[in-house]
């Protein structure tokens, strides 16, 4: 079983990892054609005979390639599931540079929610042109550029935002929690995504270590491994981890993360329409230390495979709020003009079996925290952060 087999999970956020398919699109569409004919439908035709009807009596200017694009996106839209999106050129590319873990642009993760028009962000990068503007988790992203982004896919408004570095872009903003609506102007600069934080706590039980990931990005294996050998060799004798606001990314990401952390057995196993189950395990080598997860309401999708590992191997403690509830799993699957699709095709279950989507991960320990302090996850004194105070007693306790 190959464990760096991606997949793509995500608010979100994410993604969350990418298995390379390629898909014939004009063979595709024949086959779709061919059954709609079937049942008495020619789409081919009814697509003709509106552009001839738009020729001949639409006083409006339209594009037909804007309109084309467009179709795509509201065809996969009528599938009903805010994860399966169609992804144009552009926000292919977008894509693919947030999955790397450096890009050029504002420096946000942006997460999806049901029934909701716009994307909301999941967090902000440290030292980044968002963090510098003032943006905060849980902002709603309206417009850019003056233009209303209600009802668009996640990648076509990170290709919105995206753009050449030292230009400048005005994200329109509201906050819900104080029912204020924004513009600002914000520079795009090239950021370098630091998805790992790492600090230790001194404690009269021992030393513990805190590490947060704030994403599962191509570079968080790395920057995880380098904050747990630094922790390590300042005499970590447990290990805080937190994933609060951590919306997801690649499956690949946190199944490596989960082997250094769990014991011997299933990290999560995947179930695709025709049945077919898929494990991912982690070996005998892992941490063997005291270990605490710290979750909350944004901890999703590639977050919640951790939890859940976490939760019923009982390698450690949960502490926090109910996760985020993303138990599905996107392909990407790619188009032969250069475009994408991202198409919903399995579920994934924690080692017990659970499927975990719209329902979340419930904490061993639940510590419920201000929406207000939430938000600010990675910018709280010790005294603010209540629920990483509950975590550091949990851990008193197990020493």
């Amino acid at each position: 079983m190959d464990k760096n087999k991606s997949f793509l999970t995500g608010l979100g956020t994410g993604c969350i990892a990418t298995a390379m398919i390629m898909f014939v699109l004009f063979m595709g569409a024949s086959v779709f054609a061919r059954q709609m004919r079937w049942q008495g439908i020619d789409p081919n035709t009814k697509i003709l005979e509106i552009y001839d009807f738009l020729n001949m009596f639409s006083i409006v200017p339209f594009d037909k390639e804007e309109m084309l694009e467009n179709m795509y996106r509201g065809f996969l839209e009528g599938v009903g599931d805010p994860y399966t999106q169609y992804l144009d050129a552009d926000a292919l590319e977008a894509f693919h540079k947030r999955t790397e873990g450096a890009f050029v642009g504002i420096g946000v993760m942006i997460s999806v929610e049901p029934d909701d028009p716009y994307i909301t962000i999941a967090s902000t990068v440290q030292g980044s042109p968002a963090e510098k503007a003032g943006l905060l988790p849980g902002d709603k992203i309206t417009g850019v550029n003056g233009l209303d982004v209600a009802g668009r896919l996640r990648e076509d408004v990170v290709g919105m935002i995206s753009g050449p570095e030292g230009s400048s872009v005005t994200v329109s903003i509201f906050r819900p929690y104080e029912n204020e609506r924004f513009n600002v102007e914000i520079i795009r600069e090239r950021v370098e995504v630091p998805t790992v934080f790492h600090e230790m706590h001194y404690t009269e039980n021992g030393m513990v270590g805190y590490i947060r990931l704030d994403g599962f990005d191509r570079v968080t294996v790395g920057q995880f491994e380098n904050a747990l050998s630094a922790l390590y060799s300042d005499g970590m004798n447990g290990l805080i981890l937190d994933v609060r606001n951590n919306p997801g990314g690649l499956l690949c990401a946190v199944n490596e993360i989960a082997d250094r952390l769990l014991p011997e057995g299933i990290i999560t196993y995947t179930i695709n329409a025709a049945g077919r189950r898929e494990n991912f395990y982690s070996d005998a080598d892992y941490l063997g230390l005291p270990l605490v997860l710290l979750v909350n309401g944004r901890s999703a999708s590639a977050s919640e495979v951790l939890s859940g590992a976490v939760r019923d191997t009982k390698a450690g403690t949960i502490v926090g709020t109910q996760t985020f509830g993303k138990g599905v799993v996107q392909n990407l699957l790619y188009l032969s003009d250069g475009t994408a699709i991202k198409l919903t095709v399995q579920t994934y279950h924690t080692p017990n079996g659970e499927c975990i989507h719209g329902v979340g991960i419930t904490p061993h320990v639940i510590v419920e925290m201000s929406d207000a302090l939430s938000r600010r996850i990675g910018n709280l004194t010790l005294e603010e952060d209540i629920q990483l105070q509950a975590a550091l007693e949990v851990m008193a306790g197990k020493f």
